[in-house]
């Protein structure tokens, strides 16, 4: 870690830099000005966040005042070799070189999809993220980690390609309601059950509606995601610890683009994999008892429940089976040993992960049942 300059703090993530603090957009507005012809900027983001973020970034950065906006449809949908195609053809129609930059100003979706176009066109562009949720700023725009969805299957498609930069702006959580700040949460609750038991419970006392309270939790997060990614860039060992609650958090997400329900954003999907995994680490004797109910309890009155069938089970384990970090034909999970403590690459059979399915399912209409009168 470094300091750049007054109240701005550099962090590393493998190979790019994340800058934070009060004066990260001048400073990107000051690194454009020598490094970006403007003829040849992009800014990458959905209808919501160029509506409600581009004119403060513009407000900072004048240099974007020319680039030209690419729009997307926001949510999940986005990820997909077809909006790929269209903005591939879009810069090509637009005459993009080798030195363009994409500025990617969203949350998840915008900067997987966003590195992914940059990492591909013409093999690879600049590209740079300017996180607008929660969600973006504390996990999804760092990493270098890319990629679109395919075959109903989240992430399926990627690669690994760092952006030149990440800029925090915390501010543009102003832009959010409670269910994307909730979002975000989930994957700082995530950090703290890996790595950091100190950070896990001022994040689950934190007032979360207050961004004053949450910005130092911002800091906390950013720095654990950096150490993981510093530790292993390509995700061959420890950078799996950040993949607890993701096997079966991605299969329930998957699953809810499918159905009648409302479809899960990332964040939600995650809480419900980290029930069901907290719970496959104390039946595997890894976590006590205490510590699963606390994180179970936390969780639950946290994230509204997802209701599926028992019949639902094939489907989800059939999703769960293209998971990335499977071995070996079974299944690999990281799972906790205590809170701010995992182990990766636990191998479990599709009856434990089945057993775990049925306890969150039953968890839900128990909860529910005690939290709805009319249920």
């Amino acid at each position: 870690m470094t300091t750049t300059g007054k109240d701005v703090e550099e962090l590393w993530a493998g190979g790019h830099p994340v800058y934070l603090g009060a004066h990260v957009l001048p400073m990107l507005a000051r690194w454009m000005e020598f490094e970006a012809p403007p003829e040849q900027c992009y800014v990458l983001g959905d209808s919501t966040t160029l509506r409600q973020c581009l004119p403060e970034l513009l407000t900072y950065v004048p240099h974007l005042q020319h680039a030209e906006p690419i729009e997307v449809a926001p949510g999940e949908p986005s990820k997909s070799i077809e909006v790929c195609t269209a903005i591939w053809g879009h810069l090509s129609d637009r005459e993009a070189e080798r030195g363009a930059l994409v500025v990617n100003l969203g949350g998840g979706v915008v900067s997987d999809l966003g590195g992914f176009i940059a990492g591909t066109y013409k093999r690879g562009i600049r590209h740079v993220n300017v996180p607008t949720s929660l969600m973006g700023m504390v996990d999804a725009s760092i990493g270098g980690k890319t990629g679109i969805d395919a075959a109903g299957i989240k992430n399926l498609v990627g690669l690994f390609r760092d952006p030149l930069g990440v800029y925090v702006h915390v501010p543009f959580l102003r832009t959010l309601g409670k269910r994307e700040l909730l979002n975000g949460v989930a994957e700082m609750i995530k950090h703290g059950l890996v790595r950091s038991a100190d950070h896990y419970h001022a994040v689950r006392e934190a007032p979360l509606h207050d961004i004053g309270v949450l910005a130092p939790l911002i800091h906390d997060s950013v720095a654990i995601k950096c150490a993981v990614v510093n530790d292993d860039p390509h995700e061959q060992s420890a950078r799996k610890l950040l993949n607890f609650g993701h096997t079966i958090g991605h299969a329930m997400e998957a699953h809810s683009w499918e159905g009648q329900q409302r479809g899960l954003l990332h964040g939600e999907a995650v809480a419900i994999g980290m029930i069901c995994e907290a719970w496959l680490s104390w039946r595997q004797g890894l976590l006590d008892r205490g510590s699963f109910d606390q994180i179970e309890a936390h969780l639950i009155g946290l994230f509204k429940g997802y209701a599926f069938n028992n019949d639902d089970h094939h489907r989800m384990l059939e999703l769960m089976r293209n998971d990335k970090k499977n071995a070996e034909g079974g299944f690999r999970f990281t799972l906790l040993r205590g809170i701010g403590d995992a182990v990766v690459n636990v191998p479990l059979n599709a009856a434990q992960v089945g057993e775990a399915l049925d306890h969150y399912r039953l968890l839900v209409r128990h909860h529910a049942a005690h939290h709805d009168p009319e249920a």
